[in-house]
């Protein structure tokens, strides 16, 4: 088992939001870290988190633009820009059988450097 703790401060002019900062601490039965490079096309590929049936958080960091779709989406995604942090917490990602629990496509003209990490079950 492992333990994940999140920290999360925001911040107007300097200030704390109140309530803030929040810290998350999940145990998880198993995570999996990843670092690859996309080129440009090519189409949706699944993020390398194949160890996980079911991912309870992600973070994942790009430097270049980049969409993912999460739990076997077939739609638009989200549009993470250049430099953008994707953080998911208390997540249900599963897919189910014969899709992806998470997949990126990098359409911005440039091979793009992915980062993060998954945990789950």
């Amino acid at each position: 088992m492992s333990t994940i703790k999140i920290t999360v401060d925001v911040e107007v002019d300097s200030i704390s939001l109140p309530g803030y900062p929040k810290i998350r601490r999940l145990e998880v039965d198993e995570s999996q870290q990843f670092k690859y490079e996309k080129t440009s096309g090519a189409g949706f590929a699944a993020i390398p988190l194949d160890q996980l049936d079911e991912i309870q958080a992600l973070l994942l960091e790009s430097d270049q633009q980049v969409t993912v779709r999460l739990d076997g989406q077939s739609d638009a995604g989200i549009v993470l820009n250049a430099g953008g942090l994707l953080i998911l917490l208390d997540t249900d990602i599963d897919a189910g059988a014969g899709a992806s629990n998470a997949s990126l496509e990098n359409t911005s003209g440039s091979t793009a450097t992915i980062k993060g990490i998954g945990v789950g079950t």
